[in-house]
């Protein structure tokens, strides 16, 4: 590697130069900098004596570059612009005032998007990044403060905060239902369309475990319709295809403005909660704090409606 402090001058003489030589005039240079002429005037000096080579030469107004001037120029700016870039993004991967949080992307539509004026409102100078997955294999990934996973799992390897039960229900459109006819017990369902998910991931609740709870075999070979997409689930279902099974935190917003209708009385509620999940390996950003009390305060008030 070449022996830089030999050869290279500071990197404030460089500024100077690249200012007065942008410029073309050491006064101009010296008001942007917020320095004094004679401290330009010296810094060239210097510049041009360590390299020696003159760079600037004294014209009827202001100063101009020499060809060796105007060379050393072009390449000062490119290296600083590249310095300058390098800096600025490293600064914005470690900007305390941006949060970065993982979500399902029937989560992020349903719920999340609806309220997020609401953050920005409160927060308008943090920078939220959603990221979508709808697998929790990535709960290491690089970059994510918090995330809400999908399935269970033991997370005492996380920070971790309670978010909100998993509770359950059947839903349909008011179409399909009224098509369909009301269903009066969880045996009822035998004779609709179910609407299945499927995924690679462990499951929380699938429709043969929703019926086993309340004493109904599902029939082998009865799926009607299979996704691999849980927001694909929900379209099908606001579509009039079937009914679907319906997390309460997710649908809720759907169920208030009567897209969807709660086909059945009963609501599962699971013992396997939802939490939000932190890195443990390092504390969390005041961004990130703004976000998890702010998501906690959401589903609880969220929570609370539904239940009056």
């Amino acid at each position: 590697m070449a022996n830089w402090r030999t050869v290279l001058p500071s990197a404030n003489v460089l500024l100077i130069f690249e200012a007065a030589a942008r410029c073309l005039s050491f006064s101009r240079a010296a008001e942007q900098l917020g320095i004094s002429q004679p401290a330009v005037s010296h810094a060239v000096k210097q510049l041009e004596q360590r390299l020696g080579v003159r760079l600037f030469e004294r014209q009827h107004r202001g100063v101009g570059l020499t060809a060796a001037g105007q060379q050393f120029y072009q390449d000062v700016a490119t290296g600083l612009e590249h310095i300058y870039r390098a800096a600025y993004e490293l600064k914005q991967a470690h900007n305390t005032s941006r949060v970065t949080l993982s979500v399902s992307t029937a989560f992020a539509t349903h719920w999340l998007l609806p309220r997020v004026a609401r953050f920005k409102q409160l927060y308008p100078a943090i920078e939220l990044r959603c990221l979508t997955t709808d697998t929790d294999t990535e709960l290491q990934q690089e970059g994510v403060d918090l995330r809400i996973p999908l399935g269970g799992g033991d997370w005492l390897r996380y920070d971790h905060w309670y978010f909100t039960d998993e509770a359950v229900v059947v839903v349909g459109s008011p179409e399909y239902l009224q098509r369909t006819g009301d269903l009066q017990q969880p045996a009822d369902l035998l004779h609709k369309t179910l609407l299945h998910l499927e995924a690679d991931y462990p499951q929380r609740l699938d429709w043969n475990s929703w019926l086993q709870h309340y004493g109904v075999m599902l029939p082998r070979g009865s799926r009607q319709f299979t996704f691999n997409d849980y927001s694909i689930v929900i379209q099908a279902a606001l579509e009039g295809q079937g009914l679907a099974l319906g997390w309460l935190h997710i649908i809720g917003p759907l169920l208030a403005e009567g897209r969807l209708l709660q086909a059945l009385p009963q609501v599962l509620i699971t013992d396997n909660p939802f939490y939000i999940l932190a890195p443990s390996n390092s504390p969390l950003s005041p961004a990130a704090q703004c976000l998890r009390d702010w998501l906690i305060t959401e589903i609880k008030t969220a929570n609370d409606a539904r239940c009056q």
